[in-house]
């Protein structure tokens, strides 16, 4: 496994994990126990854990590309061609659906709905977009592309 692909996977898995414990936390619980979302309460919440799941991912990032490089420090200034061409690749795939959520908030925000759903669909459409980019060149990886 190349240091790009071991990075990939190490930011795919920081992704999952923290965004998918915010919107557990901002969307999933209310829903789980059957009681209503109160927007404004929640949005006042989610600007706080939204702050932080920005944090740890970060601190994810850094710890994990540190453990990466000294596990394998011949392999972390290694570049080539493949590696630019998964790169774009997954960028593009990526940017497809993070389009698309861009699009899915401004329509939300067309529809005068609640601040709380414009900014966690575009938020989702942020996330989704590289989880799919990151999925993407796992794949090509793999794949060999």
């Amino acid at each position: 496994m190349s240091f790009h692909e071991k990075s990939n996977a190490l930011m795919l898995g920081a992704i999952v994990l923290v965004y998918g414990a915010y919107f557990l936390i901002v969307l999933g619980l209310p829903v789980m126990s059957g009681t209503d979302i109160d927007v404004n309460a929640r949005l006042v919440m989610s600007n706080g854990l939204m702050l932080g799941s920005v944090v740890a991912l970060v601190a994810i990032a850094i710890i994990g590309h540190i453990l990466i490089t000294v596990l394998a420090p011949k392999d972390a200034d290694k570049h080539d061609e493949r590696d630019r061409l998964i790169e774009m690749r997954g960028d593009q795939r990526g940017g497809f659906v993070m389009a698309f959520g861009a699009l899915c908030g401004m329509g939300l925000a067309m529809l005068a709905m609640p601040h709380f759903w414009i900014v966690n669909a575009i938020l989702a459409g942020l996330v989704l977009g590289e989880i799919v980019k990151a999925v993407s060149k796992l794949i090509d990886y793999r794949r060999g592309v």
